[in-house]
């Protein structure tokens, strides 16, 4: 997709249909309706806007003489949100996908309301906003009417303001980072979204193996001979029912100096997750090629980072299995031990993520990181928790889960602490092993989740991510798409920028 600022008149940009955001106030209402009409040359009827008056959700399609001119309501300016810019962008966007254009221009939002904001970063969210509306995942269609054809192939973002020219580096600028994020993340939505018969350990590793070439990250295969001379029995326990070998990979991206410590960064790479033994219902379980969610925004980050060429270093962990049930599976009542040399109690072997996660964070030690951050689809209780609204977060360093907050906040990729208080670690003790992998009720599911991982970090500060409701969905919103949506990888990549600017 190509997206561009042009600082000609709209007339001059030849595109097939206009974007404009509209505020709810009447007097703003009034006061945009006049600048479209004068910059469109055109008169707009009243009977042609139906029922739009800018509130936010609504959008309306206009035709005028030979323009089409869309408009996207924003709501009350006093209630401007950056994440309201956002969702219109996407509601206007994803309006014009079904007009089959090729050309967009959309109007780039300029307002004093959004404090602390520059147009830079306008112009980046409403970039990220754009491609990520314009998602769709159709590549195993044969048939053309089937497919999501949107017909956009460029968008141009333009100003009624002569003044914006001046500040045509900071939003090319913008345009250029958004670009990379958004598309970063809607190549993890693409992983996600693969068959698992596609994407499985072995071919998940070379697809990212390659597509590493063509950025400035490495990755380093461990095959299962690899696996078993490191007892990473974690990984080998749970992969053991399945046909397919397991994996892990390392991804490095070498942007500080040699002597700076690393951040590490942990993706649970589950790439289907039958249960096991304890066998899912039968209903939904086609979902469960997501469940390698973590992993893939593992890989979308390190896309983001590589090209927006960061100065620091990291370090990326992914450890990938198939979750199957069969004559070898792992069994309820077995006992397994982690490279750090703890063991564990298997009580149910559909809480398997945490037993890859723990060997992949308790390898992290070995790189003595600035901090660690994993990001897993581990717990079904995390949606009963706090719906798909955010992800949830938990940890041992308030200082970084502040910051993994604060940048959830300017990406909205949100994320919402729960305590790891003492009282809720004894609920994990083994009465024959060092730990359990499940509770001793159903209380405090995700909780336990954390807890567990706990049990195996080293001497570093510390997250852990569930992203469990928010990395797959069963319908769209906005510029969320149905099925696997790429979370964490916006929210994190945010995080690595912010940590580069303090470097």
């Amino acid at each position: 997709m190509k997206i561009t600022f042009e600082k000609s008149k709209i007339e001059k940009i030849g595109a097939d249909a206009c974007l404009f955001l509209c505020y709810q106030d009447k007097k703003l209402f009034s006061e945009e309706l006049n600048v479209i009409e004068n910059l469109m040359k055109c008169k707009i009827a009243k009977v042609s806007l139906e029922d739009f008056e800018g509130k936010p959700n609504q959008t309306v399609l206009v035709y005028s003489g030979d323009h089409r001119i869309i408009m996207s309501g924003l709501g009350y300016q006093n209630d401007l949100t950056f994440e309201r810019v956002r969702k219109a962008t996407a509601r206007g966007v994803k309006k014009a996908k079904n007009l089959k254009i090729r050309k967009l221009a959309i109007e780039i939002l300029q307002d004093q309301t959004l404090e602390g904001v520059e147009i830079e970063d306008v112009a980046r969210a409403q970039t990220i906003s754009s491609l990520l509306a314009l998602y769709s995942f159709d590549k195993y269609f044969t048939k053309k009417e089937n497919k999501e054809l949107s017909g956009i192939k460029e968008i141009v973002l333009f100003s009624q303001y002569n003044s914006l020219t001046k500040y045509s580096k900071e939003i090319e600028s913008g345009i250029k980072s958004g670009t990379i994020v958004g598309e970063a993340t809607n190549y993890a939505r693409d992983l996600g979204n693969e068959p698992s018969n596609i994407i499985y350990p072995e071919s998940f590793a070379d697809l990212v193996s390659k597509r590493s070439k063509s950025r400035k990250y490495t990755v380093e295969t461990l095959d299962k001979k690899a696996l078993t001379k490191l007892k990473m029995g974690g990984v080998l326990e749970v992969a053991r029912g399945s046909d397919r070998d397991p994996r892990f990979l390392i991804l490095k991206y070498s942007g500080g100096k040699r002597s700076d410590s690393p951040y590490v960064i942990v993706g649970k790479g589950v790439t289907f997750d039958s249960g096991g033994i304890s066998i899912k219902p039968a209903a939904g379980m086609g979902l469960m090629k997501v469940d390698m969610g973590g992993g893939a925004a593992v890989v979308g980050v390190f896309e983001a980072i590589s090209q927006l060429a960061l100065p620091i270093n990291v370090i990326g962990l992914i450890p990938m299995v198939e979750n199957m049930p069969s004559g070898n599976s792992f069994k309820p009542g077995d006992v397994i031990t982690a490279f750090n040399g703890m063991t564990i109690e298997v009580d149910n072997t559909d809480a398997e993520g945490r037993l890859i996660l723990a060997d992949a964070l308790s390898y992290a030690s070995k790189y003595k990181p600035k901090a660690v951050v994993d990001m897993a689809t581990l717990t079904g209780a995390s949606i009963i928790a706090i719906g798909s609204v955010a992800s949830i977060i938990m940890g041992n360093d308030d200082e970084l889960i502040d910051k993994l907050i604060e940048a959830g906040e300017q990406t909205y990729d949100r994320v919402w602490q729960l305590p790891l208080w003492e009282e809720y670690d004894r609920m994990i003790d083994s009465e024959i092993a060092d730990v359990k992998n499940t509770g001793q009720s159903r209380q405090a599911g995700t909780i336990m989740g954390g807890m567990f991982l706990k049990r195996f970090i080293g001497d570093y500060p510390w997250a852990h991510i569930d992203i469990a409701a928010t990395a797959m969905r069963d319908r769209e919103a906005d510029y969320d798409p149905k099925n696997a949506t790429g979370a964490g990888v916006r929210l994190v990549t945010q995080y690595l920028v912010n940590e580069s600017h303090k470097n």
